[in-house]
């Protein structure tokens, strides 16, 4: 699902494994890919933290890096070198250390403020390029001169590669602004210039080390518009350098690409020569980043002035919980995504930080993000109303995909102060598509004390186009004075979910001790039309049908299965492992035989949830002659 940015969700369960748009892309740079593809599916240890380390041959060191370890206590996970800039260079020599970075376990990546084919000097980096389109005619001099460039960049790449080291590759970045010579171009000439150098490098070059990097500037529109397709493209990400990094726009954009996203760089606003116009709190960075744009894998820091300890808020930043610093990179070691299951709500505002772009329409003052009441966390959103007038509004504004939930709920209240008549009412709406279509879940009398407003979306259309969500406040007849509304934990509920339905094969669930390997059969299911099935010998004291994988099951209070033995009796056990230990919880040994049972494992008992690695069921002793079937179906958690 794609969320908008001004609401915290948890992101749509990732598939099992992800492919890079390069189909030879080597082992280790495949890992990457996908690990970085499963990040948003932890709750802590989430986004890695970069720092751009300078131009290679030019400004390009560590010690900025050193600084922000000395300052923080940690290193970046992720180091950045810029292969050009000066002139008509091309440099690589920061390869070295890129590579010891990598192998001390750092993930690194390149961009290339490449040379302009036409004007190879500092001046032309910044004047448009009027042959643009000639950049994929390899027998003009301005694609000959292109290429030539290309090559001495495939070199350090290619020295790269050699080392086995995966490579984010970020070139041409910012092509929806104004700064380069390949910035503001026809954005379909663009996209099949970036096509072409996409297959130059992969293809003719022998690159398969690479992970091509989209990354447009935040503050220009049209940031998806110079995309070049999913085929040539891996990560999608935002240049954005500013005052307040929740007003960052283009979140939504990028991620409805269906990439991991990035922020490629990280700053604080500058102006003219490059001075900090104010400096910036980068603790307010990870603020957004769990608060707004949660579906983020990393984010680089530009060096120099831009660098965070150069500003202030570096160890909010580096030591937040969501933060992957080097030592913490284990592209081995995905986190499987955990789908919401009934009834968990899925926190979309809570105001902890700030009102999330939240409004207040005919309200007096505000809103605000306040501490005098909440009904969760610290904090809650609030503004002052007029009670004598019909009514008043809190809201966002902003699209938002809900298809894939079933309700919304929040919290509202009114302060005591003011003449609320027979009482003030508050009705949760959203509005829809492009004629903003109104549905709401009917008034509710509120008071000091609170309540909860519920909408069932069952009925709503539109619900991948939603615009506005936001709370109607109506005033009784009669009421008069000034009073405050309030609303928290605005929350969606999401439909019915399932870890494991073996419809369509045996979703990464193996046997141990069977005498045959489990497969999808449609000779039983508790759901759907299949489930699971493996052959056991009763001789056997025990045999395991189960899944080996890292999952996340914080806040999650029971995981269940249905099981069933063909013929014979014994016993099942539905258990997890969790840590690198192995450690074992299980709810109890269960009597299963040819009539279904569900298996129940309460997880409040289980330590570590949000490191499980292995969920499955323990079939004990059955007895009868020959080998019989064991049956596993519909494996949810809630």
């Amino acid at each position: 699902m794609t969320l908008t940015a001004g609401f915290a969700a948890a992101p749509a369960a990732r598939a099992h494994t992800t492919d890079p748009s390069d189909p030879q892309a080597s082992a280790a740079t495949r890992d990457v890919r996908d690990w970085l593809t499963h990040l948003s599916n932890r709750a802590h240890n989430r986004v890695v933290a970069g720092q751009f380390a300078g131009y290679s041959g030019k400004t390009f060191s560590l010690t900025q890096v050193e600084e922000l370890k000395a300052q923080t206590g940690a290193y970046p996970g992720l180091v950045g070198c810029d292969y050009g800039h000066d002139g008509n260079a091309i440099d690589h020599t920061c390869n070295a250390t890129l590579k010891d970075w990598s192998a001390a376990g750092g993930l690194v990546t390149v961009s290339a403020h490449l040379p302009n084919p036409d004007q190879p000097d500092w001046s032309g980096l910044f004047t448009k390029l009027p042959t643009f389109d000639r950049l994929t005619d390899r027998g003009s001099g301005t694609g000959q001169r292109w290429h030539a460039e290309l090559d001495r960049v495939a070199e350090g790449l290619r020295e790269l590669a050699d080392a086995n080291v995966p490579v984010l590759f970020r070139p041409l970045h910012e092509m929806n602004g104004d700064s380069f010579w390949w910035s503001a171009q026809n954005p379909q000439t663009f996209a099949e210039v970036w096509r072409d150098m996409y297959t130059y490098l992969t293809d003719v070059k022998g690159l398969h080390n690479l992970l091509w990097v989209y990354a447009p500037d935040c503050g220009y529109g049209n940031r998806s518009g110079f995309y070049p397709g999913g085929a040539y493209a891996d990560v999608v990400g935002l240049d954005c350098y500013v005052r307040e990094p929740a007003a960052v726009q283009g979140y939504d954009e990028l991620v409805a690409l269906g990439k991991p996203f990035a922020f490629a760089e990280i700053g604080p606003r500058s102006g003219s020569g490059g001075t900090i116009e104010t400096p910036l709190d980068y603790g307010k960075w990870i603020d957004a980043i769990r608060t707004r744009f949660p579906a983020t894998a990393y984010f680089m820091a530009w060096n120099d002035q831009w660098r965070p300890t150069a500003n202030i808020g570096a160890g909010r930043l580096m030591n937040d919980p969501w933060t992957i610093v080097r030592g913490e990179v284990a592209t081995a070691a995905r986190t499987e995504g955990v789908p919401a299951p009934v009834g968990t709500p899925v926190p979309l505002a809570d105001f902890e930080s700030d009102t999330q772009g939240w409004g207040g329409y005919r309200v007096l003052a505000g809103p605000w993000s306040v501490t005098e009441w909440s009904a969760q966390g610290g904090r809650s959103l609030k503004a002052d109303i007029d009670l004598a007038a019909p009514e008043a509004y809190l809201n966002r504004v902003a699209p938002l995909d809900l298809s894939a939930y079933r309700a919304l709920t929040a919290t509202v209240r009114t302060a005591e102060w003011g003449n609320h008549a027979t009482g003030t009412t508050a009705k949760f709406y959203v509005r829809t598509g492009a004629g903003m279509a109104w549905y709401d879940g009917g008034a509710i009398r509120i008071g000091p004390n609170g309540a909860v407003l519920r909408l069932d979306l069952s009925r709503i259309a539109d619900l991948r186009d939603v615009r506005e969500i936001g709370v109607l406040f109506t005033s009784a007849p009669g009421a008069s004075g000034r009073t405050a509304v309030y609303v928290d934990d605005v929350a969606a509920i999401a439909p019915p979910a399932a870890l494991a339905g073996f419809e369509s094969g045996t979703d990464g669930w193996t046997g141990y001790l069977t005498a045959t390997a489990p497969v999808s059969t449609a000779d039983w299911a508790s759901e759907g039309v299949r489930s699971l099935r493996a052959e056991v010998d009763p001789a056997a004291p025990e045999a395991y049908l189960n899944r080996r994988a890292n999952l996340d099951l914080t806040g999650r209070r029971v995981l269940s299965a249905a099981v069933r033995a063909a013929a014979g009796s014994g016993t099942a056990k539905l258990y997890v492992k969790t840590t690198a230990s192995n450690t074992w919880y299980d709810a109890g040994a269960v009597p299963v035989g040819p009539d279904p049972r569900t298996l129940t494992l309460n997880l409040s008992g289980v330590g570590s949830p949000q490191d499980v690695r292995e969920i499955g069921v323990q079939f004990e002793r059955r007895g009868g002659p020959g080998q019989g079937s064991v049956f596993v179906d519909d494996v949810t958690v809630r």
